[in-house]
């Protein structure tokens, strides 16, 4: 029995593999304009980062689909070239050969444990910080990176013809009626220079100092003029809080033991979702055999379609706890998409493995 589990095994652990390259491919790649986009404030570096980290938070979804789709291909193939046929000919019961997807489920689930409750809430708090935030912060809300920086404390905006992000050059600065920088200045106001302190985030606060500026309107003319800048109050502009979806489940599960936790339903459900993921490539290994099978005459196409069915049963079920959350507040619904795959997977089970 070992050899036809060991025949099996290798198929899928190859077509499990490629699929997984593929897909993860796919998302790294369609993640990049988010990884620059969330990068401003950092280099290169910084961007591949939040890349990777975001394609990282869709591990568990990839893995299952990827397992899924590797147990129908190899189960079909073997089915069309009436591999099955010749071991229930054989007197071997179809569970024999189910049993390497099985075993297989099985070590992903384990895996899928470790990590939805200890490493993706890690990834997931990463994700947002890989530049310090405080600096992020300041330079997504003043705009440091464009060349149209709107001045804290006025409604007015400053552009710029030379320089970076330290020093800039040629400056104008535009003023609504009445929101001038100084009583004896116009609204519109030429400044030659406007120096920008580096950004730490452990500063208060900034003071970014204009120089050489020039009344056109009037024809005056004053030497310089600060402007002091609240680093955190700019930061703390649209600032994201930490969720559960953050914070491991042992940390978890202290607070909620304790009782220190704002809302404590919510935590449980948080909880009790991570182990519906973690089970489901164990659940999904024996509805994959058996959709492989059903299909034999049908060809691995309308296979791989039917096996978009136990995926949207349970990320059905996904969606409509969520929902059923904030109306009861009850976190003992997390298990739905669990129960709904196992009532979609039984029947069919029953029927393929009993024939």
């Amino acid at each position: 029995m070992w050899k036809l589990h060991r025949y099996y095994l290798r198929e899928l652990g190859v077509n499990a593999g490629i699929t997984f390259v593929v897909m993860f491919a796919v998302v790294l790649v369609s993640l990049v304009a988010r990884g620059i986009q969330k990068s401003q404030g950092g280099g290169p570096l910084d961007a591949a980062m939040i890349t990777l980290l975001f394609a990282l938070d869709s591990f568990p979804h990839l893995v299952t689909i990827a397992f899924l789709i590797a147990t129908v291909i190899t189960y079909t193939r073997a089915a069309q070239d009436r591999e099955l046929i010749a071991v229930r000919a054989a007197g071997i019961s179809p569970r024999v050969p189910m049993t390497a997807a099985v075993l297989v489920g099985i070590l992903l689930a384990a895996l899928a444990s470790f990590v939805n409750h200890y490493v993706l809430p890690e990834v997931h708090f990463r994700k947002y910080r890989v530049i310090a935030e405080v600096v992020q912060k300041v330079i997504t809300n003043l705009k440091l990176d464009s060349d149209r920086i709107p001045i804290p404390g006025t409604d007015s905006v400053l552009t710029y013809r030379a320089g970076g992000q330290h020093e800039l050059r040629d400056c104008t600065v535009y003023c609504p009626p009445g929101r001038s920088l100084d009583k004896g200045l116009s609204p519109i106001v030429l400044v030659d220079r406007v120096s920008i302190p580096p950004l730490d985030e452990h500063s208060l606060y900034i003071t970014v100092l204009l120089e050489g500026i020039h009344d056109p309107i009037r024809g005056t003319t004053l030497g310089k003029f600060d402007i002091v800048v609240d680093v955190y109050g700019i930061a703390d502009r649209d600032r994201r809080e930490d969720r559960d979806e953050d914070v491991r489940t042992d940390q978890l599960l202290a607070e909620v033991l304790r009782g220190v936790h704002p809302r404590t339903y919510e935590a449980v459900y948080t909880l009790f979702r991570r182990c519906c993921f973690s089970l489901l490539p164990a659940l999904l290994a024996p509805i994959g055999f058996c959709i492989a099978e059903l299909a034999r005459e049908r060809g691995r196409v309308v296979a791989l379609l039917l096996s978009l069915l136990p995926l949207a049963v349970f990320y059905f079920g996904e969606a409509l706890s969520a929902r059923l959350l904030r109306a009861t507040n009850e976190p003992w619904v997390a298990w739905l998409p669990v129960a709904l795959l196992v009532l979609f997977g039984l029947p069919l089970c029953w029927r393929q493995l009993r024939r």
